[in-house]
């Protein structure tokens, strides 16, 4: 079992408060979570192990619930463990941080996919807009060429190149909340597989 996440009780110098706790503690999560919840301690903490956030929840639910029955005040903090800097931190702070990262990483990856674009002269991603009529097909066409984009149009749906996902989503929610699409008006964004080549004129759909 992988305790991922675990509950801090911390009761600074009072190690009689501790243990007094600890054994009201460990047959209260007993009772309520049985033994997917680990319990440990030092000389001042009472540590509580769980598999995942939902359990670390409710064990400092039931740590609470046993300090308050007992009249002691301590902080419960839960805390989830950070593979890469190898140490407990807290969960709140972890989960800005996760966040954070995560878009650090969209956009290093937005980035990577329009450079790769640019030196290849592929688009790494596609926007296909099916349309009622082919005359919808070559006004937006003209619009979306005028624009700068790579517009490859056929009878009755359209592709436009996009160097990177946010472009293509970005022009996707453009078309569909400016008015030019209707209720006939279908829209799908799509990775551009490179076995697709292009042909003078535009993308291959």
């Amino acid at each position: 079992m992988g305790d991922d996440w675990r509950v801090c009780i911390a009761f600074d110098d009072r190690p009689r408060q501790l243990k007094s706790c600890q054994q009201a503690l460990i047959p209260a999560l007993g009772s309520r979570l049985g033994d997917q919840v680990a319990v440990s301690s030092s000389r001042t903490q009472i540590f509580l192990y769980a598999p995942s956030i939902g359990l670390a929840d409710e064990a400092a639910q039931v740590a609470r619930e046993v300090l308050a029955r007992h009249d002691v005040s301590a902080p419960v903090r839960t805390e989830r463990w950070n593979l890469w800097e190898q140490e407990w931190r807290d969960a709140d702070e972890m989960s800005a941080d996760v966040a954070a990262e995560r878009q650090a990483l969209h956009e290093y990856r937005q980035e990577q996919e329009r450079e790769r674009s640019v030196t290849t002269g592929f688009p790494a991603w596609q926007v296909r807009v099916e349309l009622p009529s082919h005359r919808d097909v070559v006004t937006l066409a003209g619009y979306l060429a005028a624009q700068g984009w790579r517009v490859r149009p056929r009878r009755r749906y359209l592709i436009v190149g996009a160097d990177c996902e946010d472009d293509a989503k970005g022009l996707a929610r453009a078309l569909s909340g400016d008015g030019r699409a209707d209720a006939d008006t279908a829209f799908r964004v799509g990775r551009v597989s490179y076995r697709y080549m292009c042909v003078p004129g535009g993308l291959i759909g």
